[in-house]
């Protein structure tokens, strides 16, 4: 399988400058929350309570704009409003009509006749760290195949993951004989997944490609990539036979590929996606001019997969193992110039094939000759 990339791509030397990045509160809804705390005169804590009473009473039946409404009380004679609005807009309405009579009311019973304490934001998320998503992965995937896995879950949880550049820096490793080349830089592995960092150079794309068994998330990290999804095709009978005498060198032919969805992760829009191989098969490309990152999660590892290449007709084999540029952020060494980073492939009857001649078979096994066919 041979990554597909623009010979003139130049990753430069200083990948910081990467594309938009995701902020931390884009995660979250939106929601802003206006934060006014009060403290009595000393001479009028009583009449301060009562007015505090009272605006808690009105505040927490406002209902447009408003998703929630909390008043603190630590101690009598001080009070602290907790409003959060949907949006920007609403807080603004409010700080010119509830919000004003309010501090009216509290003018005259409250010390320095205004707010000791005014605060609004955007309402922070439940966001993972990169150590807490590693943790949530290690605890609640497993499974030998992508049936047993409770995808949405797994896939809501990891949407929550902000990356943070000093958390992943060290899994970034181009190759350096190669730069038009993406890398697959293995961060974590256990029975039941693989937890990859892709690096992908400017106008790199992956071979279209399945699954076998595996689940497959893939998470934008930095830059911006595509994916794109086509329906899992019709092997032709000589492959599948190819395939059972030879598991991990099989080469074939199927139907043309027909593509399901092409989508864009990037920092302002969709950050996430998903393929198995009752999904379909695809390819992750980056079609910009900067350098991208994507994390990817395989459960299981994937061992073995099945390339698909379009030249008229698409072609199909399978790899017998998937190599990584990097493991836990240091370079294996097994990376090499003629290293291909979507596999192994069987280069002598890739060729065959596609000078219309079938792949030699072992003078061991010969084929078996067809069922006659009684057609009185």
């Amino acid at each position: 399988p041979m990554a597909e990339s623009n010979p003139s791509a130049v990753v430069r030397a200083d990948s910081s400058s990467v594309g938009q990045k995701r902020k931390l509160c884009s995660l979250g809804t939106g929601e802003i929350v206006h934060v006014l705390h009060f403290v009595a005169e000393e001479s009028k804590v009583e009449q301060f309570e009562r007015t505090v009473q009272e605006l808690a009473h009105c505040l927490y039946h406002l209902e447009a704009g408003v998703s929630d409404v909390r008043v603190c009380h630590p101690a009598c004679g001080e009070a602290i409003f907790v409003v959060t609005f949907l949006t920007k807009d609403d807080l603004e309405k409010f700080r010119c009509g509830p919000e004003k009579d309010a501090l009216e009311h509290l003018r005259e019973v409250s010390k320095q006749g205004s707010p000791s304490f005014s605060k609004s934001g955007t309402l922070m998320p439940d966001t993972h760290t990169f150590a807490s998503l590693l943790k949530y992965l290690k605890e609640n995937v497993k499974g030998r195949c992508h049936d047993g896995h409770d995808v949405k879950r797994v896939q809501r949880e990891m949407a929550k993951w902000f990356p943070r550049r000093e958390e992943y820096e060290k899994y970034i490793l181009w190759d350096q004989s190669d730069p038009t080349k993406y890398t697959r830089n293995l961060i974590f592995s256990n029975e039941d997944l693989d937890v990859l960092l892709m690096c992908w150079p400017p106008r790199s794309r992956s071979a279209i490609h399945s699954h076998e068994c595996s689940s497959c998330w893939v998470v934008l990290v930095e830059g911006e990539v595509h994916e794109v999804q086509y329906d899992m095709p019709k092997l032709d009978k000589q492959f599948i036979e190819s395939e059972m005498r030879n598991p991990t060198g099989a080469v074939g032919r199927c139907t043309k590929l027909r593509q399901l969805s092409d989508v864009k992760l990037c920092a302002e829009g969709l950050t996430i996606t998903y393929a198995n191989d009752d999904v379909g098969v695809h390819r992750v490309e980056n079609r910009s001019d900067e350098p991208a990152f994507t994390l990817h999660v395989y459960a299981p590892g994937l061992r073995k997969m099945k390339i698909f290449r379009e030249s008229g007709e698409v072609f199909v084999y399978a790899v017998a193992s998937v190599p990584y540029h990097s493991e836990n952020g240091s370079r294996t060494g097994l990376w090499r110039k003629d290293t291909h980073p979507d596999g192994i492939i069987d280069i002598e009857a890739w060729n065959k094939l596609q000078q219309g001649m079938s792949p030699s078979i072992p003078p061991t096994e010969t084929p078996p000759n067809p069922p006659a066919l009684d057609l009185k």
